[in-house]
């Protein structure tokens, strides 16, 4: 793809970015069954481990990240 720079190619089914701050993005891995955190360098961190097939995050006006699983 012209114009992008891939960061990562470490996600598995990623879903519901969310682009943070920091300049990271939180995301749900469908398959990895995980909240992860993708920093701008590549490297990706587990927060949380969810279980199930979460598809879908978001912040709220309390900060917190919320999570949908399908």
């Amino acid at each position: 793809m012209e114009g992008f720079n891939v960061i990562t190619d470490q996600l598995q089914l990623p879903e519901g970015p969310i682009a943070m701050n920091d300049g990271s993005v939180l995301v749900v891995e469908i398959k990895r069954g995980t909240l992860s955190r993708v920093h701008p360098d590549g490297q990706v961190d587990i927060v949380a481990h969810i279980g199930g097939g979460p598809n879908g995050a978001a912040i709220g006006p309390d900060g917190h990240c919320y999570i949908c699983n399908n």
